[in-house]
């Protein structure tokens, strides 16, 4: 074993799902060989097989009849399940990761490794939209980085405000004066929106600038919605990981400082 390069370990991991499970399963405490068939549906044959390779690499020593991770077995098993997670947070996140501010981000992307993604699929282009109009609308408490209107029609508009209006929804958004242009495009809407913000549950501000992606807090979730190079929404990325909702609450406050609190008086701004 003296010859094997770090290279050499990992492709013997890699190449056997069965030593890496066997490896994960053995990073809680020793485990007898009978328990360690029932934990994992190893053949017997197979996890002796196993159990000795991994021997031989000290990675596992036996004691009796148990079999237990060797120091170097717990550094081992310990960076390969790193590894196995940011990959597969990868893999799931896919091109969208490649659109994230991931440089105005001050937190590792690997804490997006139990986030919910949601893109379009072929036969269901706006799966992520509805995603986003479910966490909007339907949470007790949101704030918002508004980048654009809610696709729909005037009618689906009014139906909206109209359940705000029947409901007790909190909500604090920061608005483009783009987004704003939109929600005034149609009279009615503009006369609803006008008395949306007499309400005290309701503080909208407006910033002048440009925001390259909604960014939203609903009832302790934190949201992202990336955009593609056309502008389009590409996918929404949802965690209750409290590191990753403390920089979306932040991001928030750092642009409500640098907006202009909107009120019935100052629409004409």
């Amino acid at each position: 074993m003296t010859n094997q390069t770090p290279l050499d370990d990992v492709e013997f991991l890699a190449r056997s799902p069965h030593r890496v499970e066997v490896l994960q399963t053995l990073m809680s405490g020793p485990w007898s060989r009978p328990d360690l068939h029932d934990e994992t549906g190893i053949s017997q044959p197979t996890l002796g097989r196993v159990l000795g390779s991994l021997q031989e690499r000290n990675w596992v020593e036996q004691t009796g009849r148990t079999y237990a991770l060797t120091a170097l077995g717990e550094l081992v098993a310990e960076e390969f399940t790193d590894l196995l997670d940011t990959v597969e947070t990868v893999q799931r996140l896919g091109k969208v990761i490649s659109l994230l501010p991931t440089e105005q981000m001050d937190f590792d992307v690997r804490l997006f490794g139990d986030a919910t993604v949601t893109t379009p699929t072929t036969g269901d282009a706006f799966r992520h939209v509805r995603r986003v109009e479910d966490l909007v609308y339907d949470a007790d408490h949101l704030r918002l980085l508004s980048t654009t209107v809610a696709p729909g029609s005037p009618e689906d508009h009014l139906e909206r405000i109209e359940k705000f209006l029947a409901g007790d929804q909190v909500v604090e958004s920061v608005l483009t004066i783009n987004t704003l242009d939109q929600s005034f495009a149609d009279p009615e809407i503009a006369d609803i929106f006008a008395e949306v913000m007499s309400f005290d549950r309701v503080r909208l501000y407006l910033y002048e600038g440009t925001i390259p992606q909604m960014v939203g807090v609903a009832d302790g979730v934190a949201f992202l919605v990336p955009f593609d190079d056309q502008g389009i929404p590409a996918a929404v990325i949802e965690t209750t990981n409290p590191t990753i909702r403390s920089w979306a609450d932040k991001t928030i406050d750092e642009y409500i400082e640098n907006s202009i609190a909107l009120t019935a008086d100052t629409l004409s701004i």
